[in-house]
């Protein structure tokens, strides 16, 4: 089976399913006569744009977004008002301190758009800790993180750099 007709059943699969881990997915694509590898599945699940999320009581589940940049943004805005608790600075380092489960979909996030100013990120289940190469590298990661809060809740677009007003 060629990758664009086994892509378009995974997202045929997940508009009729709310699909919790791979291996459900896996589950599905057999009963659509569908033989694939998990390597191939999670290049697919990469390629389309598919990541996992949270539900409101905690449980994980897939989701596809339909435009990359634009829907990370969005995305991690989401995540970090949802789930941030605290952030602090450590000279090079930022931790991030996290409502259960929402430090690996951060991380994720933050991963996936490859900024400069991070080297790597360690997830745990509520703590995340960002390594930067400087303090001021660390502090501009702050600042982002602190932007996509105020961002997510004013509503405004993400996509300015700019700091948004406080609305009296």
């Amino acid at each position: 089976m060629k990758k664009k007709e086994r892509q378009a059943i995974i997202k045929k699969l997940f508009v009729l399913h709310r699909i919790e881990s791979q291996e459900e997915l896996m589950n599905l694509l057999k009963k659509e006569n569908v033989s694939a590898t998990q390597a191939t599945i999670s290049r697919d699940m990469r390629e389309m744009n598919i990541a996992k999320t949270y539900a409101k009581n905690g449980r994980p589940y897939y989701s596809i977004f339909e435009s990359k940049e634009q829907d990370l943004e969005d995305r991690i805005a989401f995540s970090m008002y949802e789930y941030l608790k605290k952030i602090t600075q450590i000279d090079f380092l930022v931790v991030v301190h996290t409502a259960e489960n929402g430090a690996d979909v951060i991380a994720n996030y933050l991963d996936e758009m490859e900024l400069p100013e991070i080297v790597g990120t360690i997830a745990g289940f509520d703590i995340l800790l960002i390594i930067t190469p400087s303090q001021e590298a660390a502090a501009e990661v702050v600042e982002r993180l602190n932007h996509y809060v105020e961002g997510y809740e004013m509503g405004s677009s993400l996509f300015t750099g700019e700091k948004n007003a406080k609305q009296p």
